[in-house]
C-alpha cells in the first residue's frame, strides 16, 4: 500500500480532531467531556463522507474511525472518571 498525500492527510485528521476535541473539553468543558466521542463520531461522518461510502475504503476507514473513537472514549472517561473523584 502506498502513502499518498490524500492518505496521510486523512490519518492526520483522525489524530488531530479528536485530540484537540479531548484537550478544548477538558480546558473549559471537563463536565462534559464525554460529549468528545460523539462530537468526534459526527465530525469523522461528515469529514469522511465520500470515504465511508466508497465501497473500496470503507472498510479501512471504518476500521480507523472505530480505533478512533475507542482512543477517544477511554480518554474521555478517564479523564472524567478522574474528575469526579477529585
Amino acid at each position: 500500500m502506498e502513502l499518498t498525500p490524500t492518505l496521510i492527510l486523512n490519518l492526520a485528521l483522525l489524530i488531530v480532531l479528536p485530540v484537540a476535541l479531548v484537550l478544548v473539553f477538558r480546558q473549559w468543558l471537563a463536565r462534559h467531556i464525554r460529549w468528545t466521542v460523539a462530537l468526534t463520531a459526527l465530525c469523522d461522518v461528515f469529514l469522511f463522507w465520500d470515504e465511508l461510502f466508497y465501497y473500496e475504503s470503507f472498510g479501512l476507514f471504518a476500521v480507523l474511525i472505530l480505533v478512533q473513537l475507542a482512543a477517544t472514549g477511554a480518554v474521555a472517561f478517564r479523564i472524567y472518571n478522574k474528575q469526579r473523584k477529585d
